[in-house]
């Protein structure tokens, strides 16, 4: 219990300065559009993933501690999340890796290699794991959804339950960053190139 504690602390820690870094860079990046532009949208995928991964185990727990959700529906909540997450996190991750190997060709600090390995071998483990737990959970969502259609009144309320709680925590991790990043956004001085309104900038 204390490690998924620390991991869920440590999840967001890092989605507040992914979200708040974001934040730092919006204006000037909706400026400028591009590849700096992605990235920014990458770096919020992130701190909205880890968000509603968060929220998730926190309103999962909830639920069926206060009896709105039977156990064996606590698997299909966060399987469904899963489900929602997996693909915008490998996506945007991939993004963020690329751009942390340019970092480090055009500087070949210490610092910048540990930061592209770490973001290749969390990428790789990603993924790999993605590959080994999307089928399990696609199939956990799928015999809970199947209540829908079979008549029981009961399964069809835990099913519609587990629906709505899934909507409510990806709306959550959403509007989390959001907020986040309108928080930040422009507290860093905008470039001279910007407020002229050039768009032609090289980032070296």
């Amino acid at each position: 219990m204390l490690l998924l504690i620390g991991v869920m602390i440590l999840n967001v820690v890092i989605s507040f300065i992914n979200a708040r870094n974001v934040g730092r860079i919006w204006a000037e990046s909706r400026a400028v559009g591009g590849w700096i532009r992605l990235l920014a949208w990458a770096g919020a995928i992130q701190s909205a993933v880890g968000f509603t991964y968060v929220y998730g185990i926190l309103v999962s727990y909830i639920a069926v501690s206060a009896g709105y959700l039977p156990p064996q529906m606590f698997s299909a909540l966060m399987s469904l999340i899963y489900l929602f997450i997996i693909i915008p996190a490998i996506g945007s991750g991939i993004i963020i890796t690329i751009q942390s190997w340019i970092n480090f060709s055009r500087d070949k600090s210490l610092m910048n290699l540990g930061v592209a390995g770490w973001n290749t071998f969390a990428q790789a483990y990603n993924t790999y794991n993605a590959v080994q737990s999307f089928g399990p959970a696609l199939s956990s969502v799928q015999e809970s959804l199947g209540g829908l259609f079979d008549g029981d009144s009961d399964s069809d309320n835990s099913t519609a339950r587990v629906l709505l709680l899934a909507a409510i925590i990806l709306l959550a991790g959403v509007l989390t960053t959001s907020v986040i990043i309108r928080r930040y956004e422009a507290s860093l001085p905008v470039s001279e190139e910007v407020r002229n309104g050039n768009r032609d900038l090289q980032y070296r």
